[in-house]
């Protein structure tokens, strides 16, 4: 899909409201993704999952049921996300009838690739709407229109307004293109256009840099995805959907393996890692400011000359077994439970643009 997010935007925060129920995570993820396939009728050359015709990963039905179970223990929403979900509908109408069932709304991420006939399409979306689809997220950009005329996402996004679908609009957006272009085809739909700024990871790692917006020092930000977790079709977990697949195992973005470990544990395990719970409080400059002053980050943090955006700053310190190591055990001090505290409250309150310094081992606001 390139645009390397699977949580539908406004989803509650990972960290629950009230008491659990009985048997259920005290904490829960904002929405969980569920990447059926990884085919996709689009071959974009910004795609961050890489999807394409060629590739045919693509996961089993009663695997992805199983999946769902589970997922309703640990959120509220599950999004299916790819390559394109819509290439194999009927699946993904089952999945999603199963999901209501358990009480999980339900979101799907398309391309708008599949899309051709009027009747065909909302013959589809009129199916996975009658099994519970809460909402439809297209997406749709430059980069999407080389392949999938703009034609195909504006039908897509009324017939799925016709249908009582809520619809998002998610665009990727580059130096390359005109500020709010994106939004002109959709102007007279009632959707959200959201944009975000391409990241030179994954194909988009090929393109000239005329196509990015480039900082000189460590990039600040909050991350609003890494407690958004996938699962991809062969079973490998990430803490996002899109940059953490680029991470080098043993990461904490490498969540685990559901064909080998219990789906369960490794998404208990996800909520409960301080490191995650940074890059999701101040973003991965926060692991940064706790490297900065330390022998270890000093040793073994190398900035780059120049980043795209913070996701090549938190691969960067997340990759490093040592500065891991280091980041655990500067989290384990008598500090750890009042920086993540803090930094929760920040979070939730900021004011827009405004930063942090957790150097400080008091973490002064």
């Amino acid at each position: 899909m390139g645009d390397g997010e699977s949580a539908p935007t406004g989803a509650p925060d990972h960290i629950g409201a009230g008491p659990p129920s009985p048997g259920l995570p005290a904490r829960k993820y904002k929405v969980i993704g569920l990447m059926y396939t990884r085919t996709c009728p689009l071959a974009c050359e910004h795609c961050i999952t890489e999807s394409s015709p060629q590739v045919k990963e693509r996961m089993g039905f009663q695997q992805a049921r199983d999946y769902v179970q589970t997922i309703a223990r640990f959120s509220s929403a599950l999004c299916f996300t790819g390559g394109e979900p819509f290439l194999y509908y009927r699946e993904i109408a089952a999945l999603i009838r199963e999901a209501k069932t358990l009480g999980l709304e339900t979101y799907i991420v398309s391309g708008a690739g599949w899309v051709r006939e009027e009747a065909r399409t909302r013959t589809r979306v009129k199916m996975l709407a009658d099994m519970g689809l809460s909402g439809l997220h297209i997406s749709w950009d430059q980069y999407h229109e080389k392949f999938a005329p703009q034609e195909r996402a504006a039908m897509l996004a009324l017939i799925a307004i016709e249908t009582g679908l809520e619809v998002k609009i998610r665009s990727v957006v580059s130096p390359t293109w005109a500020k709010g272009e994106n939004q002109t085809i959709f102007a007279r739909l009632p959707v959200e256009v959201q944009e975000t700024q391409i990241v030179q990871l994954g194909r988009a790692a090929s393109l000239p840099a005329s196509h990015f917006a480039f900082s000189d020092k460590p990039p600040k930000g909050s991350c609003g995805v890494v407690f958004s977790p996938v699962v991809e079709p062969d079973g490998c977990v990430y803490a996002c959907c899109g940059p953490s697949h680029y991470g080098r195992k043993p990461s904490p973005l490498f969540l685990g393996d559901a064909t080998t470990d219990s789906l369960e544990d490794i998404l208990a395990q996800g909520l409960n890692d301080p490191i995650l719970e940074i890059i999701h409080n101040l973003g991965p400059y926060g692991l940064y400011q706790l490297l900065k002053d330390h022998p270890i980050g000093q040793e073994q943090f190398k900035a780059r000359s120049a980043y795209t955006g913070i996701c090549e700053l938190c691969l960067d310190i997340t990759d490093n077994p040592e500065l891991v190591s280091t980041l655990r055990e500067r989290l384990l001090d008598r500090d750890a439970k009042r920086l993540l505290i803090v930094s929760a409250l920040w979070r939730n309150r900021k004011p827009e643009g405004n930063t942090i310094s957790i150097s400080d081992p008091h973490f002064a606001l």
